[in-house]
């Protein structure tokens, strides 16, 4: 047997080459494309939150966070009477005293600075109404009288005041902050209650409602 012969035929048999291994991918290009659904994910959630707005807490709605308004006495309710010590002496301030003619009742004090922004337009409103619709100030809880006395005559107010340093009057009228005031029609009846700092406008306004509904109203009663 000439084994040279078949070592020579042997060597010369074409092995079939292997195909090429199909890499899947590599290790940047893996990183590349996370990276890119990373970025992608961020932007998109960036625009939810602006769209969005900014997240309101967990919690109670706004309906169940609202004040219940403050007491009053109701419309129609007849004015409860007073009769006061003049601020700076003289006649006392008796509500009965104004029975006839619409008035409005401004409890006020000189420690409150709601208060003293208003003083000024009641004293306007005073004297464009004296006659029609009279005007009565009550320095409530206050006992100060010189720093009341003070601020009026800052303001020009020459309407009558009333000392209620106990606060007896404005707790038979339901306050329990000042400013407030109150809107009588010429029977001494509640028409209106206003809180806070009263402005020339507003003023002017309930005191033409009073006039109007008094002369209306034919003569006292």
């Amino acid at each position: 047997m000439d084994h040279g012969g078949s070592a020579e035929a042997y060597d010369q048999t074409e092995v079939p080459p292997r195909p090429p291994v199909r890499r899947r991918g590599s290790p940047d290009r893996v990183f590349k494309l996370v990276a890119a659904i990373a970025a992608a994910g961020l932007v998109g959630f960036v625009v939810f939150v602006i769209v969005r707005g900014p997240s309101q807490p967990a919690g109670p709605s706004s309906a169940a966070l609202q004040v219940p308004p403050p007491p009053v006495l109701r419309t129609g309710t007849t004015a409860p009477a007073f009769s006061l010590p003049a601020l700076g002496g003289g006649t006392p301030v008796s509500l009965s005293m104004y029975r006839g003619r619409p008035v409005i009742v401004n409890f006020f004090a000189s420690w409150c600075p709601d208060c003293k922004a208003e003083l000024a337009a009641f004293a306007a409103l005073a004297d464009r109404t004296a006659g029609r619709v009279d005007v009565i100030g009550v320095d409530a809880n206050d006992n100060d009288g010189a720093a009341a006395r003070t601020l009026l005559s800052e303001a020009k107010a020459t309407y009558p005041v009333g000392l209620d340093p106990d606060a007896k009057v404005a707790t038979s009228y339901l306050i329990n902050a000042l400013p407030v005031t109150y809107f009588l029609d010429r029977r001494g009846r509640v028409v209106h209650v206003a809180f806070g700092t009263q402005t020339p406008a507003s003023l002017a306004k309930w005191a033409d409602i009073l006039t109007r509904s008094s002369a209306g109203a034919g003569g006292p009663s």
